[in-house]
């Protein structure tokens, strides 16, 4: 049995441009965060569009994934050019993780700098983010027409904790506070409802860490029972 808590805050600007989207059914589970950058004008629209296909392409692919099984950035460039739209108006960054239940493998898959934290039986959590660089465009989709996710692929026995964050979430955890963390979300967040667990998640994060930067802030946190 699994559970999740979820979360996507505004910044200080008027419009979101983080998007995520969560399916889950008997057999898989399936979570996705997206960054559209904040310098392009429909990049909240490119952070949706990813999220929407990633979901629709990995409810029915095996694992474990390579790199080349995934289409869904090229069908985002497709869509876009199908459009007559130009894709740098639309660039985001993708994280995902995709498990399944049934044959206990966890595959996660990233483009850009949006961060991803997880542990399987126990083990000591690891991270997935990427040095900042100093430089106008962050890798993503669209700017640098990247069209392949670097992937990460685990098998678990019994225990899956995994958080996929915009980097104006993650950016701001301290990796020696990372286990603490994930168990005070645990222990707190399984003693609510389904219905009312990410609507305090949502409270809470404005309360804690909605001001310190500037930056919208999204996570799912999934947590095997």
């Amino acid at each position: 049995m699994f559970n999740h808590i979820l979360t996507s805050i505004i910044g200080s600007h008027p419009r979101i441009q983080d998007a995520i989207k969560y399916f889950e059914d008997e057999g898989r589970i399936i979570a996705v965060v997206a960054d559209g950058l904040g310098s392009r004008m429909k990049s909240a629209d490119g952070a949706r569009l990813i999220c929407k296909l990633v979901v629709e392409e990995l409810k029915s692919k095996d694992l474990p994934l390579h790199s080349a099984d995934i289409d869904s950035p090229k069908m985002w460039y497709e869509h876009l050019e199908r459009q007559d739209s130009n894709h740098d108006d639309y660039c985001t960054t993708c994280s995902f993780v995709v498990i399944d239940k049934k044959t206990k493998q966890m595959n996660i898959g990233q483009i850009g700098d949006s961060p991803v934290f997880f542990t399987c039986d126990g083990k000591p959590i690891e991270e997935l983010r990427h040095e900042k660089e100093f430089s106008n465009v962050t890798d993503c989709l669209g700017g640098k027409t990247i069209n392949s996710f670097a992937l990460y692929n685990h098998v678990y026995s019994s225990k899956v904790k995994i958080l996929l964050t915009t980097d104006g979430f993650g950016d701001e955890l301290d990796s020696s506070r990372l286990e603490p963390l994930f168990d005070y979300m645990v222990t707190k967040y399984q003693n609510f409802t389904r219905k009312s667990r990410s609507r305090r998640f949502t409270k809470e994060m404005k309360t804690t860490i909605g001001n310190v930067n500037s930056d919208d802030k999204s996570a799912i946190f999934i947590w095997s029972a």
